[in-house]
């Protein structure tokens, strides 16, 4: 394990600190979803007083959760920002529902990228360059995460994937990419390969923008019954290198011992966003 995530490991376990940052529950009328959308900001701690500009992450949930569900994420750069490790930084957590983040089901794609990132500048004292946004995912939000940092090249500097649900061919038979409809009902193999990373890969590519990935995920992750080729570890093996390897795109990858849950995710996402911010 590198050096930096040992350190940072003992200090997630170590730090106690009190919250002192906001969090903010905030709503768009959002004519791509033509409905109601939520999500959730963290300001940092004397954000108004501060006067200057911050840099943005965004943050996408996975499968079944809502814009609520990166709490832990917020307490873990609250606690880095008070503790000076990182400079203040804004977080943004949009609702997904289980629309695997592309536009389909509902057009979450058009909404995180032509209302979600012009609303958050136009409220708050954000960086609104693509070298102060950043975007990050776990499982069904790692998917949406890579998605958005090969295709919107343009749009951000960095990108942290944790336990992502992601295949380098089609999903196996029990992944939620099949059974949400998010890939056409009945599943169109069609469709999901021309929204899966090798084909985001493709556009990437067509631009002269650098992107940072970060990847990581848990040994433990699972255990596919219809084959080890799936297991999430192997996946992201797969994906780093092909993109760092193979393409030569600057990236991360770290496998801790653990599952699919925030023991594993707390300190990927601690390392991944010092190393974003530095």
């Amino acid at each position: 394990m590198p050096s930096i995530l040992k350190s940072l490991i003992i200090f997630l376990i170590s730090s106690v600190t009190s919250f002192g940052g906001t969090v903010i529950k905030a709503k768009i009328n959002s004519k791509e979803l033509n409905r109601i959308w939520n999500y959730t900001v963290f300001l940092p701690d004397n954000y108004d007083s501060l006067n200057k500009r911050f840099p943005v992450i965004y943050l996408l949930h996975g499968n079944g959760d809502d814009e609520n569900d990166w709490g832990n994420g917020y307490q873990i750069l609250d606690s880095l920002i008070n503790n000076k490790v990182i400079p203040p930084v804004i977080a943004v957590t949009p609702s997904g529902k289980s629309g695997w983040w592309v536009n389909t089901l509902e057009r979450f794609e058009s909404a995180v990228i032509n209302e979600l990132l012009p609303e958050i500048d136009s409220l708050y004292n954000t960086v609104s360059s693509r070298e102060g946004r950043m975007i990050a995912g776990y499982s069904m939000g790692g998917f949406g995460a890579l998605r958005y940092g090969l295709v919107y090249s343009d749009l951000f500097s960095a990108c942290a994937i944790f336990s992502p649900a992601l295949y380098n061919e089609e999903p196996p038979e029990g992944s939620s990419a099949r059974s949400t409809g998010a890939f056409g009902n009945p599943f169109d193999i069609n469709l999901w390969n021309a929204l899966n990373y090798p084909a985001s890969v493709k556009k990437y590519l067509e631009k002269d923008h650098e992107v940072f990935f970060y990847i990581g995920t848990g040994d433990d992750d699972w255990n596919h019954t219809e084959g080890q080729k799936y297991n999430v570890e192997i996946q992201t093996t797969l994906l780093y290198d092909y993109i760092h390897k193979e393409l030569n795109i600057p990236a991360e990858l770290r496998i801790l011992n653990g599952d699919h849950s925030w023991i594993v995710w707390k300190p990927l996402f601690t390392e991944a966003i010092l190393l974003m911010m530095n």
